[in-house]
């Protein structure tokens, strides 16, 4: 990779930053299925606010330097079919992972979740609770585990960015209950009820 004429143009011109924020997009993009991920201004600004750089300096790092494929509203790394091994391990690994929670319920085996931020995420002095893209978490949700992943309060799970949909996301948030983000009230006031819903959300995935 480091000795593409591609990547030496970016790195003569841009230095250390903006070979980050290209491995940062490639990231981003290994989460995506086949490598390739959302072309749109919603995506585009999550990896600004991710890079602490303008959307303008994104689309100039994806646009400008031959090392990213634009096809409609998708895109993908330019020397993607080069990792296609690598790729191949990675759906292997899933497969693995699926075949042994097959397994453990079969066997009735119960593994249990944790719930609450995890080091990728923050509260607010209000209390309230952010995943790492600044995005509203219930408190019952589990610990986001990939700073890449976002959580989606339509489908009440961590997902990779190019799965939200913004206007859905907003529409649900207006569903909720302020009190369903706040983090420093929730082990104060719950009742029994309000016991049982944390763990059953605690088993949900």
């Amino acid at each position: 990779m480091l000795s593409k004429p591609e990547m030496t143009d970016l790195v003569n011109e841009q230095g250390a930053v903006g070979f980050g924020v290209y491995m940062m997009i490639v990231l981003y993009l290994s989460q995506c299925d086949d490598y390739e991920g959302a072309y749109t201004n919603g995506q585009l600004q999550s990896l600004a606010d991710q890079a602490r750089k303008s959307r303008a300096y994104i689309r100039h790092i994806i646009e400008d330097y031959g090392l990213f494929k634009i096809e409609g509203k998708r895109f993908h790394e330019s020397f993607m079919n080069q990792y296609s091994h690598a790729r191949t391990n990675r759906y292997a690994r899933e497969e693995i992972e699926i075949d042994i929670e097959k397994e453990n319920k079969e066997k009735g085996t119960k593994v249990p979740d944790m719930i609450g931020p995890s080091a990728y995420e923050m509260v607010t002095r209000e209390g309230r609770r952010q995943g790492g893209h600044g995005e509203p978490v219930p408190w019952w949700a589990p610990p986001q585990r990939d700073v890449y992943m976002v959580w989606s309060l339509v489908a009440d799970r961590w997902v990779p960015p190019a799965q939200i949909d913004a206007e859905a996301e907003r529409q649900r948030h207006k569903e909720m209950k302020p009190a369903d983000f706040m983090m420093k009230t929730a082990w104060e006031v719950l009742t029994e009820d309000e016991q049982t819903r944390i763990q059953d959300n605690a088993k949900r995935q």
